[in-house]
């Protein structure tokens, strides 16, 4: 399982992490990624990579 979390203040809304993650796991809410199907996380890290702003973290949930 894995912890999702966006820095709302980082996050410009570009939508990069959205159009990029395979599980689907972001939705784009009043110009802000938000997870929100955060059990289809595969924990590949591609929102982390993708994020020019770091606004997107993707960590193991002990």
């Amino acid at each position: 399982m894995w912890k999702i979390t966006v820095d709302r203040e980082k996050c410009t809304g570009c939508g990069e992490c959205a159009d990029s993650c395979p599980g689907e796991v972001y939705e784009m809410r009043d110009g802000k990624a938000v997870p929100v199907n955060i059990d289809e996380c595969h924990g590949c890290h591609t929102c982390e990579a993708i994020c020019d702003e770091e606004a997107c973290r993707v960590e193991e949930d002990e």
